[in-house]
């Protein structure tokens, strides 16, 4: 991201990238406070973590483990800071985390008076040997599997491509916006304008993808919750570098 910007989105205040407004119509936020601001923001300089399993406590996490090693999610030494996620070594091992504790977490719902800014930069030590899942999502323990309604990126085993996908009901609809590249980070992220009715989602700050909320599969009907997914595609252990992770939303 570049400059900062600041604006007033429903008597709240926004701070977001002032340098992309030609390509992102300042949709690319940092930040907010205010009035009917719920979000999360990290740069990971430090996460609550369970003083025994070292497991970030601000999260429900589920982890597989079927093969050599344990799969973790822990603070790395990264300028700046960063999330690593390490899978254990067996095809389909790894973790999930959604934001919240087991009975409650679910606090997006998109619709027509709401704004929802997400975005993460992050890197994969082997894109085509993993299954990612960034984004939104209900309560659920095997994310890429399938879930039945969320806003989110996927890129799946044996393919480096990461779609944007939205699903209601089971449904999808999915565009593919980038190829992912082996250690490289890059910048995902989505604005979905409830009073525009459009989704609108970037890479590395160039809009890629444009859809309307009247889309059927757009999840409307739903709360949502912040969901991150790594799983192994291989007998090898893989790894999530995540500098960053970023939801705001305004009611």
């Amino acid at each position: 991201m570049g400059n900062v910007g600041t604006k007033s989105v429903k008597n709240a205040t926004v701070w977001y990238d002032a340098a992309s407004v030609s390509v992102s119509g300042g949709n690319r936020w940092y930040d907010a406070i205010g009035p009917g601001v719920a979000k999360y923001v990290t740069e990971f300089t430090s996460l609550p973590a369970d003083d025994t399993t070292t497991d970030p406590t601000e999260f429900v996490c589920t982890f597989v483990e079927v093969g050599a090693g344990v799969s973790t999610a822990t603070i790395a030494d990264v300028a700046g800071g960063a999330l690593a996620i390490v899978t254990a070594a067996n095809e389909d091992d790894g973790w999930s985390m959604q934001l919240g504790n087991a009975n409650a977490g679910e606090w997006v719902k998109l619709d027509a008076t709401t704004y929802t800014y997400f975005g993460t930069e992050f890197k994969i030590n082997d894109v085509t040997q993993t299954d990612t899942f960034l984004g939104l999502a209900v309560t659920d323990t095997t994310l890429t599997a399938g879930v039945t309604d969320g806003l989110y990126f996927r890129s799946v085993d044996g393919s480096a491509v990461l779609n944007f996908v939205l699903e209601k009901d089971s449904v999808e609809s999915s565009t593919a916006v980038d190829t992912l590249v082996d250690d490289t980070y890059v910048t995902a992220e989505f604005f979905v304008d409830g009073p525009a009715g459009y989704v609108y989602a970037y890479i590395d700050g160039s809009l890629v993808a444009t859809v309307a909320t009247s889309d059927a599969s757009f999840p409307n009907d739903e709360n949502l919750r912040l969901s991150v997914e790594l799983l192994t595609g291989e007998a090898v252990a893989q790894t999530m570098t995540m500098k960053s992770l970023r939801l705001i939303h305004i009611r």
